[in-house]
This record gives C-alpha cells, structure tokens and sequence, in this order.
C-alpha cells in the first residue's frame, strides 16, 4: 500500500523568481523603454525578445515522497520503501510564448506554452530505507525517487497553477513598462 504523499509550495522558490525577473527587467527595460515613445508600433517580436530567458522556472516545490523499490523477480513484491525530499521547478520555454497585438485597441495577448516540469533534484542526505541498507546502487535510487516526483507532480494541478500565476506576474513585470510608454495595455485570456 503507497502511502499518501503530500506536496508544500514553496514560496520562497516563488518569490526568488519574481526577484530574478526584476533584477534582469532593471537590467534590460529602462534601455528599451527610453527608445519607445506612444506613437510607436509595438512588435510581437520586440515583445519575445524582451522575455527570452529560456526555461524559466516560474515555481519551485519542496516534494516529501516515498518511492517503492519492486523486486525484479517478483514485480508485486516491494523489495524497499525509499523516503525521500525533492524540489521540483515547474517552468516553460520562454522562447515559445507568443503575443497576439490588436493595434486599433492598443492591447496585447500573450500566448503562453503549456507549463512543464523543468526538474527534480533529489537530496541525497534525505534519504531513507526501509529495510535499511539496502543493496540498491544510489543511482539507480536517485532515477527512482525522480521518477516518483515527477508522477507525483504531474498528479498536482496545483504546481501548474501556481507556475502560471507566477508566469504572468514574471511578464508583466518584463512587458508592463514597455508597453506603458507606447501606450498598449496587457491582456490575458
């Protein structure tokens, strides 16, 4: 019987996120805004450019897990429990968000991919056994518990959402100046 396993966002992840976002938007928007002027026609290319930071990791959860280790002779047979912690980054490939620019009305859509799972790392110090000191090499140990995050998360719409919640909050902060200056409003679907 699998125990029932729990996933806790983790907001720092969140939150280190939104600050990277605008570290870089300081870094890169005030030189492209100062070029921008209201009468200007905004690009959807322009707008990608802006945004291209590829994979970007829009959460980040700390996953406490136990994975079964089923023995190879006897596949119904559970050789060892293995307890473990994770932190899996939930993100997108920022090169394929798309903008939709309705000039007459001054808005733009964005287009965003589906979120994925850009990663799991698991903690080696975390780990546990039960029985104890099993002979299993710690390879194939780490491929387990990564597996078992990630079917665990795939089976949490919750990291989904919160990775898209923190997606549009990353582009707005990216797109909101540029766009205010040439006089666009941004819009989601």
């Amino acid at each position: 019987m699998k125990v029932k396993k729990k996933i806790k966002k983790k907001i720092i992840g969140g939150v280190s996120v939104m600050a990277i976002v605008v570290v870089v938007a300081g870094l890169f928007v005030p030189g492209a805004v100062s070029k921008i002027k209201e009468e200007d026609v905004i690009t959807a290319s322009q707008l990608e450019k802006v945004i291209n930071i590829n994979d970007l990791a829009t959460a980040e959860f700390i996953y406490d897990g136990i994975a079964d280790k089923y023995n190879e002779k006897n596949p119904d047979k559970v050789e060892c429990h293995i307890a473990y912690e994770s932190t899996i980054k939930v993100g997108i490939d920022m090169d394929k968000v798309k903008f939709s620019i309705d000039e007459k009305n001054k808005t733009v859509t964005p287009e965003l991919p589906e979120v994925k799972i850009n990663g799991v790392a698991v903690d080696t110090k975390t780990l546990s056994y039960m029985p104890e000191n099993p002979k299993i090499e710690i390879n194939d140990i780490i491929a387990l518990c990564k597996k078992d995050a990630m079917e665990e998360a795939g089976e949490a719409p919750e990291l989904y959402q919160t990775a898209e919640k923190n997606l549009q909050s990353a582009i707005e902060v990216l797109l909101s100046p540029i766009l205010k200056t040439a006089g666009y409003t941004l819009m989601w679907e």
